[in-house]
């Protein structure tokens, strides 16, 4: 977790920016993004039937991992465009299981205590506060290519982490059937699990349109790289406390109202960053990103680890984490570029704090059917 979020760390705070250095428009950073989003949404459903039918994620981790060290030093290399998609369409394929297969193993090994998901989880929050203000730093010296120097590596890292402390098969055993496609639509047509899959699609959605521009924004209002890395991280701060307690406040409250408080906490980071007319006032808005994050995906994680079959949770993280999320950059990113072109950073902000008001309340809506004495059957299927 460590080594793979510090990588993330020095990536996403900052691809943006060098995409921007290398003079590309805000529309062409959008469906870069949008490309990049299109192919996990293949890959990382793929990525999860083949680690559900193996049972074991530790060969297919390190492949991943190096994978994606090698199309990010070819993304770093590309002088041209036709080079510059190949890159990203080899980071994305390679690079889109690796969430889902930490996120499953993690609930594996924690088995009954799989709500402890959260105390793992905040390892990596930690490791991505310290490296994306490192990283800012770095780019201030060396520009934004920089941010390669220690991405390739942390992927790298990550492989051999994998390789070395995520041994052993899963409880659930080797797989000796394959994954149908009758038991994933089993799960995403149970109603609370489809309303939480539609609300993550438009969630992300906004959350990528945001993400997409907010370190180009920043930079437009005068701050410094270091400034960015640094606002990335205030929301990283946040949730590492929020992720090592979460364990407590979900055995009070459950998952659901927590899914809902993160969607809320994120529409009102949009709306804030909308309004802040100064990089002062837009980093006392960055701590509710914590809050949504933390509260959202923890959230959405335990909840769909309770809900799945025990031989389908590397494919049902996949399709509620790595596929939700795809879809909604793949919106996001292409819907926000247009929209940034034609309302401003400010206006789309507005845009995107309304979708995740709006993905509260379909998420809500479909959550509440599990608070009426449903919980207990969904654990049982869940044991199944």
């Amino acid at each position: 977790m460590a080594a793979f979020f510090a990588s993330l760390g020095a990536f996403f705070p900052y691809i943006a920016v060098y995409y921007a250095s290398i003079d590309l428009s805000v529309e062409s950073i959008g469906l870069l993004f949008a490309l990049q989003a299109a192919v996990s949404l293949a890959a990382a459903p793929l990525w999860g039937a083949f680690v559900d039918q193996l049972g074991t994620v530790r060969g297919s981790l390190l492949i991943a991992a190096f994978g994606t060290a090698l199309a990010a030093t070819l993304l770093a290399l590309a002088t041209s465009p036709p080079l510059i998609i190949v890159g990203v369409i080899a980071l994305a394929a390679a690079g889109s299981g690796i969430i889902p297969m930490l996120d499953s193993r993690t609930v594996d090994m924690l088995g009954a205590d799989r709500d402890r998901y959260g105390r793992a989880r905040a390892w990596g929050s930690a490791a991505f506060i310290v490296v994306s203000i490192s990283v800012g730093v770095l780019i201030d010296r060396v520009g934004p290519h920089g941010l390669f120097l220690v991405y390739v590596p942390g992927m790298i890292l990550t492989g051999l982490a994998g390789w070395l402390l995520l041994g052993g098969e899963s409880r659930a055993g080797r797989r000796l059937l394959r994954v149908t496609r009758a038991e994933v639509m089993g799960l995403v047509r149970r109603r609370h699990l489809a309303f939480l899959l539609a609300g993550s699609f438009l969630l992300w959605s906004s959350v990528a349109a945001f993400t997409t521009f907010f370190s180009i924004h920043l930079l437009s209002l005068g701050a410094p790289a270091e400034v960015v890395g640094f606002a990335w991280a205030l929301g990283a701060l946040v949730e590492v406390p929020l992720m090592l307690s979460f364990h407590r406040i979900v055995a009070r409250v459950g998952p659901e109202p927590l899914i809902v408080v993160g969607a809320i906490a994120t529409a009102l980071r949009a709306a804030g960053f909308a309004l802040a007319p100064t990089v002062p006032l837009t980093l006392a808005v960055a701590p509710l990103g914590g809050v949504g994050y933390a509260f959202f995906y923890v959230g959405t994680v335990t909840f769909v680890s309770r809900s799945a079959p025990a031989r389908l949770q590397a494919t049902a993280q996949g399709i509620f984490s790595g596929t939700a999320f795809s879809v909604g950059t793949i919106l996001g990113s292409t819907v926000g570029g247009q929209l940034a072109g034609l309302l401003g950073l400010r206006g789309l902000f507005g845009v995107c704090a309304i979708g995740g008001a709006l993905a509260a309340v379909v998420i809500a809506l479909g959550l509440s059917t599990t608070r009426d004495g449903s919980p207990d059957s969904v654990r049982r299927e869940g044991q199944a």
